[in-house]
């Protein structure tokens, strides 16, 4: 699912378009896995015997199976799936939801301080956690497994510093 261009200001170009890292999406299809085959074995099992209830076993075992897989693999896949993390040349955007929507945006000039933390493990595998400090009532914004955090912060710092030597230009009249 792509960010929608919608949401773009007349002339705004997307510098760069990400989702939290793919570690994310590991608990999600491992659940999906094992509370598949669980429940298909479940399922065989049950169809084999003569019970007299076994149609009501295998309902409720489908509705169980089905339930789990919903609530821990499906959701959280949306969740990942739906969480853009966007910067443009004029602003930086978090979104997340698809039935109730979450945003926020930095103007690049209102970016005043960008820092990113990771631990061993996230070096390891190449995310960690962005903080963007603004000049405004929000305060401050905090994305959480930013693929190649190292080489975003760089990216908004240099957005943000081009911007400021934009927007001086044209003040300047020049």
């Amino acid at each position: 699912m792509g960010y929608p261009d919608d949401q773009l200001a007349r002339g705004e170009q997307v510098q760069l378009h990400s989702h939290p890292h793919w570690k994310e999406a590991i608990g999600p299809v491992l659940w999906f896995v094992v509370f598949l085959l669980i429940g298909a074995i479940a399922i065989y099992y049950t169809a084999g015997t003569d019970w007299s209830i076994k149609t009501w076993l295998i309902l409720a075992e489908v509705v169980i199976t089905v339930g789990l897989l919903v609530w821990l693999s499906v959701v959280p896949w949306i969740k990942w799936q739906t969480t853009h993390y966007v910067i443009t040349d004029q602003r930086v955007m978090w979104r997340t939801g698809m039935v109730t929507r979450e945003s926020r945006h930095i103007p690049l000039a209102r970016v005043n301080t960008v820092s990113y933390t990771q631990s061993i493990t996230e070096r390891i595998f190449g995310y960690g956690d962005l903080k963007i400090d603004s000049a405004t009532d929000d305060g401050e914004i905090e994305l959480t497994d930013v693929p190649q955090v190292d080489k975003v912060k760089a990216v908004i710092y240099q957005l943000a510093e081009d911007d400021r030597n934009r927007r001086a230009q044209t003040s300047d009249g020049t």
